[in-house]
């Protein structure tokens, strides 16, 4: 992005904010006064404040466009950072923009070299879906089957490229000034934001996201994934299957193709649990919009843009957290929530083990029929928010995921209980772990590296007698703030090294006034008048320095 397009991108999001009433925080950044007089206009007018500050921000952010859109929607699930008047407002944030024009046929020739008369039957010039990041038109191949062709909008990496840009630099500002946006890490945040987009705005790693997931439901016969076409598809241009069903939440429907909507209902809850602690591969995303289901009975899962994926050691991490959740161990769990954190700054340990019992004692006194998924979701990343715990990615997917299952789950199957639907996939989970087969293999695992570990421990052992006799061992620590606190002193010394340099100028000088000590200066002692001049420049140094280092 050229410089004068970043003025004007900054010019437009500066005047947005104040047309919304935020000019505090144009006034903290000190950006306006870079940009030309005049720059910036501002049509705001007195309704505006009349709108609640919640609602005066979905709408500049629905103003400042997709990317702001987008943040605003991620943040709609982190109730456990934002007031809920907040959460509700951004709920409504739509990604609805209208469509880009567009010569389909031209674009599938400039961007796959391929003629699309020799591939396509025919291809809708316009589209059927229109969202921020891509829009969709329906074809038919040669061959005759139906298919969707998803193609990026040709300027938005760029867009929101230099957004980002915008929105770190207003994160660092909003960090420095304000005590609650250095609470919530919103510099994290938005790296984190930034690593999202990145990957849904590549249609490449969404064709690689569905070839993973057809690869770990293949075994699964209830689940069907749309076959994708290599050669029809790139980076900026996604071809696949056009699927034939209906949402997963149309009760009617359901009955219409022979299923029961409970069963559906559970059939949702084991999916998910499969993708989550058999794959660490899930769909982030998982609203009835990209779940359907075909008229033969299978569960079809579409969108493949935003995938949450779980390391392989953050896999036996979260197994354990699961396990002392189950064992009501909240030390264990702490000591897990430690190493599974990006970040966190626990000042309470034994307060925080007792919000965990708090759980366990919501969870032991309320029938299981009655078991709200949500709240628990809910109490949980108020804890960890409580107690500024960071956790990956995944886990804030993680958690909308069974909040948004469980929504769909309630809608087909009121009574239904999503900590007891997950009990036999745990229990089954659990008994593969424990297996023989699995201890065998752990057993030896833990052999291998002991056995290494034993090996090079004689030559480990030499190395360390040896310097220990040459007296050549040497051992490094470092007290944390300890710099700090030396830096400190070294000021203070050195402006009391100035402070009696001052003093003893001054003296000196006074004395060589009274004295009239030669060469005269109207009277007065040159050399005192010039020990003055140097001790006064000297304090007005010192004071200004310190002055400066208060601000």
């Amino acid at each position: 992005m050229n410089q004068i397009k970043k003025i004007k991108r900054i010019g437009s999001v500066i005047s947005i904010l104040s047309k919304y009433g935020f000019d505090d925080i144009i006034a903290r950044t000190k950006a306006e006064k870079f940009l030309p007089k005049g720059f910036v206009t501002s049509k705001r007018g007195e309704e505006i404040f009349k709108l609640s500050v919640f609602t005066r921000v979905r709408l500049a952010l629905e103003e400042l466009g997709p990317t702001y859109v987008k943040l605003g929607q991620m943040f709609s699930s982190r109730e456990d950072i934002l007031p809920a008047e907040m959460i509700v407002e951004l709920a409504e944030l739509q990604d609805n923009v209208p469509p880009e024009e567009l010569d389909i046929d031209k674009k599938i020739c400039d961007e796959l070299l391929i003629d699309p008369q020799l591939h396509f039957e025919y291809i809708n010039p316009i589209p059927i879906a229109s969202a921020s990041i891509s829009q969709v038109y329906i074809g038919r191949l040669i061959n005759g089957e139906k298919v969707v062709i998803k193609v990026k909008r040709s300027t938005i990496e760029e867009i929101i490229r230099s957004d980002i840009m915008i929105m770190k630099d207003l994160a660092n500002i909003l960090e420095k000034n304000y005590d609650a946006a250095k609470r919530m890490n919103l510099n994290q945040l938005i790296n984190s934001f930034e690593n999202n987009m990145h990957k849904e705005l590549s249609l490449t790693n969404e064709f690689h996201n569905i070839e993973k997931f057809r690869k770990n439901f293949e075994e699964r016969s209830e689940v069907y994934v749309p076959k994708t076409y290599k050669e029809l598809s790139n980076n900026n241009i996604l071809t696949m299957e056009f699927v034939e069903g209906f949402k997963v939440n149309n009760q009617q429907k359901i009955v219409e193709v022979g299923m029961q909507p409970k069963e559906v209902a559970q059939l949702g809850v084991v999916l998910f649990m499969k993708m989550v602690l058999e794959d660490g591969f899930f769909h982030a995303d998982p609203h009835p919009g990209n779940v359907f289901i075909m008229n033969d009975q299978k569960i079809c899962f579409i969108d493949f843009g935003s995938m949450g994926q779980i390391l392989k050691s953050d896999m036996e991490i979260l197994e354990g957290i699961i396990e002392s959740f189950l064992m009501q161990d909240a030390k264990k769990i702490i000591r897990l929530i430690k190493r599974l954190a990006i970040e966190y700054h626990i000042e309470d340990e034994r307060k925080l083990e007792r919000d965990i019992y708090d759980v366990f004692h919501m969870l032991e006194h309320t029938a299981l029929n009655e078991i709200n998924v949500n709240e628990i979701v809910h109490k949980l990343k108020s804890i960890m928010a409580n107690n500024q715990v960071l956790m990956p990615e995944f886990i804030y997917l993680l958690l909308r995921g069974i909040s948004i299952i469980e929504g769909i789950g309630k809608q087909l199957d009121p009574e239904l209980n999503v900590m007891e639907s997950m009990r036999p996939y745990a229990n089954e989970l659990a008994l593969k772990k424990y297996g023989p087969k699995q201890i065998a293999q752990k057993s030896i695992k833990h052999l291998k590296i002991l056995a290494s570990n034993l090996q090079n421990l004689p030559d480990d052992l030499t190395v360390l007698l040896e310097k220990i006799k040459d007296d050549k061992l040497k051992i490094n620590f470092e007290i944390e703030g300890l710099e700090d606190v030396r830096k400190t002193i070294q000021n203070a010394s050195n402006r009391l090294t100035y402070a009696i340099i001052i003093a003893a100028l001054s003296i000196g000088s006074s004395i060589l006034m009274m004295a009239k000590v030669p060469p005269l200066f109207f009277g007065n002692s040159l050399l005192g008048l010039v020990g003055f001049l140097i001790s006064g420049v000297l304090g007005i140094a010192i004071i200004y320095s310190i002055w400066k280092k208060d601000k």
